[in-house]
């Protein structure tokens, strides 16, 4: 029997929206834990494949989640086409983690979410904390624009504002046409736009205030801050986990190696060595 089984399975949303999910089993092991990896924003599942089977090799079971608009989600990002953080939250994120507790049965679940995935997969958690046993938090960072130095924090501030009102007007966010992230919906802009001026988790798509939820939140967080990573700097990575009062939260500084090309906030997805042994240390004491 082959110690890691990848099978794809489709995961259908309560409004009809689905992904095709990939799934990595350990068939020996069936109680090894597994980590529900989310991506960041406007990227696809797949760029995760050599993350995941470093967790497998790790002993780990893995599920490599899709954001809606992205990758294999059968939500397509045109003019028309509305989502935001509500629809991630109260319907794709209870999907995934229903299709996974069904999958596993006797595993403990943890989310392994970057960026926006991490974000989204808090804001769901503080809802149904039952869905895992712990959350790793890799570049996750609140949005709020005091969380990046003087002068980029008004860079920040004024960019989302812009990129907001131009997707209203546009239709969508043409990320892919102008260099930036990926293509999103114009909600999305809008709601992060609301979450980077205001600091809060209350945002235009949702009409949950996330921020007491947030706070009552009790599961052990490991909040990753990759060094030199300009998109999720160490102020940043706090403002979402400072939230998390109740959680047992524990803050690691991620580093790469010198010959990691390109942007540190996606580099650690193939310079993963350390951040794997790290997990799985977390993993064990949670």
């Amino acid at each position: 029997m082959p110690s890691t089984e990848v099978t794809t399975q489709t995961v259908r949303a309560e409004d009809g929206a689905t992904a095709q999910v990939r799934f990595h089993r350990r068939p020996g092991d069936p109680s090894a834990p597994v980590l529900v990896c989310m991506p960041a924003m406007g990227t696809r599942a797949v760029s995760y494949t050599p993350l995941a089977e470093a967790l497998a090799r790790a002993g780990f079971q893995v599920v490599l989640g899709e954001l809606r608009g992205q990758g294999t989600s059968s939500v397509r990002v045109r003019r028309g086409v509305r989502y935001g953080y509500h629809e991630m939250v109260t319907y794709d994120y209870p999907a995934l983690f229903r299709a996974v507790a069904a999958a596993f049965p006797e595993a403990p679940r943890h989310l392994l979410g970057h960026s926006l995935g991490g974000q989204l997969g808090t804001l769901y958690l503080s809802q149904e904390p039952h869905m895992a046993a712990g959350a790793i938090l890799v570049g996750a960072p609140s949005c709020h624009y005091r969380g990046w130095p003087f002068p980029q924090r008004l860079g920040m501030l004024a960019g989302f504002q812009l990129a907001a009102a131009f997707s209203s007007a546009y239709g969508y966010f043409p990320g892919r046409r102008i260099g930036v992230l990926g293509n999103d919906s114009a909600q999305i802009l809008r709601d992060m736009a609301a979450q980077v001026r205001t600091g809060r988790y209350h945002v235009p798509s949702s009409p949950v205030d996330f921020e007491p939820w947030l706070a009552e939140l009790d599961l052990p967080v490991l909040a990753v801050t990759v060094r030199g990573d300009g998109m999720a700097p160490p102020a940043g990575v706090r403002g979402l986990s400072d939230k998390l009062t109740s959680a047992r939260v524990t803050h690691w500084e991620l580093v790469l190696g010198d010959g990691v090309r390109g942007s540190r906030h996606y580099g650690w997805i193939r310079d993963h060595a350390s951040l794997v042994d790290r997990v799985r240390t977390f993993v064990d004491q949670a």
